[in-house]
């Protein structure tokens, strides 16, 4: 009887050894089994650098413009037609309109050199409802509004300044000199329905630079072509 148990216990122990000698290769194996969880952040952080900011609008291009030089070297007339291609817009109609308050239009022209300048703008005639000098009544000069709102027609930028209009000087017609806000269409030829309306001075930088056109309020103006005129400033 007792080496029947023996022999159990022999029996039991040898099962119990080759429990023990099959531990070994489950235990290395966990490091084989953690391998494709420990390789997710890898792939997760190659997807992540693979993934570039994404790049900033590309730079406005530069009007299809003519630039005629002063005799003198001394300055230089810049002009461009206001359907440009590379304009960019939001409410400028074909017309040359800015459709709504907040409607806008962006141009890029570039000039050789540093200059003070004034801008010009080719514009529809209009002879309604326009501002009359003598009376001091009426609605609209050629940019400013007089009747609701009482204020500039549009807001103006140049490389990304403001342009205080109410700043500008009084210009000179038929030899008076008459305030920026008062300037009427009638004060200048018109042709085929069409004049050239001074409007505000600016800097000119040497190389590109941005002219940014919004409406405001009042009556829009149609715009057809824009001349830049400017004279050399001291770098």
């Amino acid at each position: 009887m007792k080496k029947k148990v023996l022999f159990v216990s022999l029996a039991a122990l040898s099962l119990l050894l080759a429990g023990c000698g099959n531990s070994t290769p489950a235990e290395s194996s966990k490091p084989a089994s953690s391998t494709p969880t420990s390789s997710k952040p890898a792939a997760s952080s190659q997807q992540a650098s693979s993934a570039k900011p994404s790049s900033s609008a590309a730079e406005q291009q530069p009007v299809t413009q003519v630039t005629t030089p002063d005799a003198d070297g001394n300055g230089e007339t810049i002009t461009w037609d206001a359907q440009d291609a590379n304009k960019e817009a939001d409410g400028f109609t074909d017309a040359g309109k800015f459709s709504s308050t907040g409607s806008y239009v962006k141009f890029t022209f570039t000039a050789t050199m540093a200059m003070k300048a004034r801008l010009f703008v080719t514009v529809e005639n209009r002879n309604s409802n326009v501002w009359n000098r003598e009376t001091q009544s009426g609605h609209q000069s050629i940019w400013y509004n007089w009747y609701d709102g009482d204020d500039w027609k549009y807001n103006v930028e140049v490389n990304g300044t403001a342009i205080d209009q109410s700043q500008m000087g009084n210009y000179e017609v038929n030899g008076v000199e008459i305030p920026m806000k008062e300037l009427v269409y009638e004060d200048f030829t018109i042709t085929d329905n069409k004049l050239e309306a001074p409007w505000f001075e600016f800097n000119v930088a040497q190389g590109k630079n941005v002219l940014r056109i919004e409406r405001n309020l009042g009556y829009s103006v149609n715009m057809k072509s824009f001349k830049v005129v400017g004279k050399k400033v001291a770098a």
